[in-house]
């Protein structure tokens, strides 16, 4: 059901009033619960805003989907559920962490213009998908598949191949297992390294002379999307975390996962699961 425009902003308002009384002004006791209770209510908030943007689109829903998309992509769509709801089980394989059980908003663009909008960014943004608040939101490949529009089944095997879906799952599992409390490298590379295993995608490498100077990692903290060299980046988020599963074992990030819910600032986390601090892993960490 959608909600008329004044009845939405009305909603909107009364959200934000409520995440003000979460506001961490002395009084750091409650801060983290404080925190987790307002992101879910901004969580739902812009859910309700997503669902009033999207007003006009055909709707089909799963057991842990609600997919929304433009009758341009009707032959696509029905397709996408099932790719979907495999890709949930094979995250949740990978990560050792399960889904909580509701249905996850997922909205197929018909063009990257549209879903930049659904944002307000400009024309200089470029993503074919996005995760954000709980929804994923991802554009259709009849926009940037090679493939012509008419030949549904090459789309559909270009989508699985290169699409972005696992990713941007895999950016719903490590938010919803954290209470959004982790630095931006650590899911993008659980994402990257995720969606090599379920799709064999991997990003193209940076140069060997980037590889040669590698952004310190605090950068990539504060700054990851303002550093110059974006594949050096990702590539070596991808690197760290590959490090960390193959050499420390799977159970050992459920658990730096599992401290960082408790809202346990991550270098804390990290040398309790890990036995060293991440300076020294950063130092050691191999390229």
């Amino acid at each position: 059901m959608f909600m008329r425009a004044d009845s939405l902003k009305l909603k909107i308002i009364n959200f934000v009033l409520i995440l003000a009384l979460f506001v961490n002004w002395g009084r750091p006791d409650f801060l983290f619960s404080g925190r987790g209770i307002a992101y879910k209510l901004w969580q739902r908030g812009m859910w309700l805003v997503l669902n009033y943007q999207t007003k006009t689109y055909e709707t089909l829903t799963s057991t842990n989907f609600i997919l929304k998309y433009t009758q341009a992509d009707q032959e696509l769509a029905p397709l996408i559920l099932p790719l979907a709801e495999d890709y949930l089980f094979k995250v949740e394989k990978i990560l050792g962490i399960k889904q909580k059980k509701y249905r996850i908003p997922l909205v197929l663009y018909h063009d990257e213009e549209t879903l930049n909008k659904s944002f307000g960014w400009s024309g200089d943004k470029s993503a074919v998908g996005v995760y954000w608040a709980g929804t994923i939101r991802l554009v259709s490949p009849q926009a940037w598949s090679e493939h012509l529009v008419e030949n549904t089944s090459a789309l559909w095997a270009t989508f699985q191949r290169e699409g972005p879906l696992a990713h941007e799952l895999t950016h719903l599992f490590i938010d919803e297992a954290t209470k959004g409390n982790y630095p931006r490298w650590l899911t993008e590379g659980l994402a990257q390294y995720v969606e090599e295993e379920i799709t064999g995608f991997i990003l193209s490498e940076p140069s060997v002379e980037s590889k040669a100077h590698p952004y310190p990692f605090a950068s990539l903290v504060s700054d990851f999307d303002r550093q110059p060299d974006q594949f050096l980046a990702y590539w070596q988020s991808l690197q760290a975390v590959r490090n960390l599963l193959e050499e420390y074992g799977r159970e050992r990030l459920t658990g730096l996962l599992a401290e960082l819910r408790q809202g346990k600032g991550f270098y804390q986390a990290f040398a309790n699961n890990y036995g060293l601090n991440f300076a020294e892993f950063e130092q050691n960490l191999k390229y």
